[in-house]
């Protein structure tokens, strides 16, 4: 009985002695992990947050940018072409087309039109005058562009290029008579000389004196 009772003593020492080594390694093991470095999925993922900014949003269905379609419509500029084309005014088009495009819109070139003498690959400007030619036409105006006012630094009327109310501005110049400036340039394929202006019914002399320093064809 003593001798069971020794061995039965060193059973439960042993055993008591594999918990403490169980617990033991159990409480390392818990603190090893809680001190040293996460896991591989966990680093891998953190290494992966850190790589995105804070301001970045997480890409989604975004709304479209309506200021960037806005950008990238093209600019519209009017030009006025006169001379050997079909139809003869004021016409719309983009920025940066040729004039090629501009003869196409007033109905293209009349049979005389020469087309020699004239850049059809030239870059239209915004309030630019356009004459094409006739052939076998001596004086040719030099008029493949026409600047605005503010571009030749004056405030002249251009009377190849102002409206019926820009007309009227100047001095004498009445209803009546604007629309029949407009008639004689659009027949004459505009004013060759600011003198040439007296050749439209109601204009004379007088008239032009006072409207001399007011009136450019440039």
């Amino acid at each position: 009985m003593f001798h069971f009772d020794r061995i039965q003593r060193k059973l439960l020492l042993i055993m008591g002695a594999l918990i403490l080594i169980l617990s033991g390694g159990l409480i390392y093991s818990e603190s090893k992990n809680r001190t040293g470095s996460p896991p591989e999925a966990s680093a891998a993922g953190l290494k992966l947050w850190e790589q995105v900014p804070e301001s970045q949003e997480i890409p989604g269905d975004l709304p479209a940018d309506n200021s960037t379609q806005e950008a990238n419509q093209p600019e519209i500029i009017q030009i006025y072409i006169t001379g050997q084309v079909m139809r003869p005014g004021v016409y719309s088009l983009s920025a940066g087309e040729r004039l090629a495009a501009a003869i196409e819109q007033a109905g293209g070139c009349t049979s005389q039109a020469d087309l020699n003498r004239i850049n059809l690959a030239a870059k239209v400007i915004d309030e630019g005058m356009y004459y094409v030619p006739a052939i076998g036409e001596e004086a040719v105006p030099d008029l493949p562009v026409t600047p605005s006012s503010a571009e030749t630094g004056s405030e002249r009327v251009n009377i190849n290029l102002a409206d019926q109310a820009g007309l009227e501005t100047l001095t004498g110049i009445g209803p009546v008579k604007a629309q029949r400036i407009i008639e004689y340039r659009d027949q004459h394929g505009g004013f060759q000389s600011i003198e040439e202006i007296m050749n439209v019914t109601g204009i004379g002399e007088k008239t032009f004196e006072n409207i001399r320093d007011q009136i450019t064809i440039r």
